[in-house]
């Protein structure tokens, strides 16, 4: 009995894990997914592509804040309250896709420690 438990609790953590990454992922591709090509990407998404993909924004914050809590409140900071003195890319990037309109009253703190955890996990997408 001791042992059908231990299988049991396993596979119900393996399906809230899952469950978990993919409301993550569907959260992410529903908030960020038109304008830093997160989710499926096709040659519409890439001809419309309106501000930096996803991988470049975490890797640019990864280098400018190595500490987990530090990148995150950068990322919640920036998405609400994004400047042009904040931003992490080059003044070419800027010029070509602008300042980041605040997301504001469209994505929650919440939603964005969400969003953060997915597009910051470590393995491929």
């Amino acid at each position: 009995m001791k042992k059908t438990s231990t299988i049991l609790s396993i596979l119900l953590l393996a399906s809230v894990n899952l469950y978990a990454e993919q409301t993550a992922e569907s959260l992410t591709v529903e908030k960020c997914g038109a304008c830093h090509l997160v989710g499926k990407i096709t040659k519409k998404k890439l001809k419309n592509m309106s501000a930096p993909p996803y991988w470049a924004l975490a890797k640019k914050i990864k280098i400018a804040f190595p500490k987990r809590e530090d990148s995150m409140n950068f990322f919640v900071d920036f998405t609400l309250n994004p400047t042009a003195e904040k931003m992490l890319f080059p003044k070419e990037t800027r010029d070509r896709y602008g300042v980041m309109p605040s997301q504001k009253g469209s994505v929650t703190q919440e939603e964005l420690k969400i969003i953060y955890t997915y597009v910051f996990s470590e393995k491929e997408k």
